[in-house]
């Protein structure tokens, strides 16, 4: 289904469920390979003896979408081969139930070691969890997925040095670099530093502090609203032997200030960089 962004109008892909594949056990990560054992796709043990199954987490989210972890439960030795043994029989799958605890971690939960219990809804897919802590309500998209740092399927708004939040685009990975936070894509990319002026001067003075060098000729745009000012221009740069285009946005308050360097090879993605700029709001 299509949305329309909130800050521009722009109409947005969006989906209703997201599935997302949870790494190892933690207590498995760093494990050689050679020394797990997987009855099947859905069934791991440990170098001790130790059995897991991997089950559908459904997480409810807010504006309607629905995060679905893959992830991983401890269960006892003898529910593991009970499950191994009725894995490929639909009629006796169907009956497994499992007990256990939780065996990885989800930001923003503590849920790493809580019970649970997980039971097989649909022949076709791995079993569902039936009692966990994160099945009770419906909790924040952006505050759940912004801790994703692949790319997904739908934008996610991102909080920056705490005052700054801005949409990333669906499809961009995020990796923060120093103090600098990327968004990456195979054809476009974002980097976002935020800057803090401790001289108490005017909005316009610190935006020249961080403009001293930039050529006066590029297309600028200026705009003032109450006590922020909104500032951009395009150039073209050649990076790694290719001509891009590199738009330059920076949203200035008293005190603070995002600065947002979008790089895209095709003209026609002057509309996403746009938008990407337009939908830095301050928070603070």
């Amino acid at each position: 289904m299509t949305v329309q962004c909130g800050c521009c109008g722009a109409e947005i892909t969006s989906t209703d469920r997201i599935d997302y594949r949870l790494n190892r056990p933690e207590q498995l990560l760093g494990v050689p390979g050679e020394r797990l054992g997987a009855p099947t796709g859905g069934l791991l043990v440990g170098p001790d003896g130790d059995s897991y199954i991997r089950c559908l987490l459904p997480v409810r989210l807010t504006g309607g979408t629905e995060i679905v972890f893959g992830a991983w439960t401890q269960i006892s030795k003898v529910d593991a081969m009970y499950a191994h043994a009725v894995w490929d029989n639909d009629e006796q799958y169907a009956n497994l139930r499992v007990t256990g605890t939780f065996a990885n971690v989800i930001k923003p939960w503590d849920v790493l070691g809580v019970p649970v219990e997980a039971a097989v809804l649909n022949t076709d897919e791995l079993p569902y969890f039936t009692a966990h802590p994160l099945l009770e309500r419906e909790w924040d998209r952006d505050e759940v997925l912004c801790r994703i740092r692949h790319p997904l399927p739908v934008p996610v708004r991102e909080t920056l040095g705490e005052v700054w939040t801005i949409e990333r685009t669906e499809g961009m990975r995020c990796v923060v670099d120093g103090r600098t936070v990327r968004f990456t894509s195979p054809d476009r990319r974002v980097a976002l530093d935020v800057y803090a002026d401790l001289t108490g001067g005017s909005v316009s003075d610190f935006l020249g502090a961080v403009l001293d060098g930039y050529p006066a000729s590029a297309e600028h745009s200026v705009e003032h609203n109450g006590p922020e000012l909104r500032h951009a221009f395009w150039l073209s740069e050649v990076i790694d032997g290719h001509e891009e285009q590199v738009f330059h946005g920076h949203v200035v308050r008293p005190g603070t200030m995002i600065s947002v360097r979008c790089v895209h090879r095709y003209p026609v993605d002057r509309a996403w960089a746009q938008h990407v700029l337009n939908s830095v709001r301050y928070i603070g």
